[in-house]
């Protein structure tokens, strides 16, 4: 037989051990997370390019710190109409997190006519406003940045990493 003293150190051990594994996954969870959003806001920028290229009109995106939203400029009216159907209508990123935008400064947002003007431009051309987007988390680990140079695909990494365009290290100030 086994006694108390014996068992209950060993129950302790385990309990020790399960509560390290769940904090593991719970870190690794959140780091899967936060790549998610990043790989996924550049997908939806690049499927909103082809959609310019198909239907030769240009789109903007807004960018705001908890989210972002399409829209596609109207020729006939003249204005900016945002997108609500799948998979341009507005998203949020987690609580957790949030964006950052340097641009080269096309739109920054209401102007003193009152005209609000997307900060990430999307031509017919297929060229896109040159930016680097960061999904920062608010846990200390390294941002995931969005970026694309004006004619490069849209691409997600962190700081060096070879997924990203060559202009991962080119700060745009708007």
């Amino acid at each position: 037989g086994f006694t108390l003293l014996e068992i209950l150190v060993v129950v302790v051990i385990v309990g020790i051990l399960t509560g390290t594994v769940i904090f593991s996954f719970t870190g690794a969870d959140s780091e899967q997370r936060l790549k998610g959003t990043a790989q996924n806001l550049a997908a939806r920028i690049e499927l909103a390019r082809q959609h310019a290229l198909q239907r030769n009109r240009e789109w903007g995106i807004y960018v705001e710190r908890d989210g972002y939203r399409f829209a596609e400029f109207d020729v006939e009216t003249a204005q900016w109409v945002e997108r609500e159907n799948r998979p341009f209508n507005a998203a949020q990123v987690p609580a957790e997190m949030e964006l950052r935008l340097k641009t080269s400064g096309v739109g920054e947002g209401p102007f003193a006519d009152g005209e609000d003007l997307p900060q990430i431009v999307v031509f017919s051309s297929g060229e896109i406003t040159p930016f680097t987007l960061y999904v920062e988390p608010d846990w200390d680990t390294e941002p995931w940045q969005v970026t694309s140079d004006s004619i490069s695909r849209a691409t997600a990494g962190r700081e060096g990493d070879e997924n990203l365009s060559g202009s991962n290290t080119r700060a745009f100030s708007g």
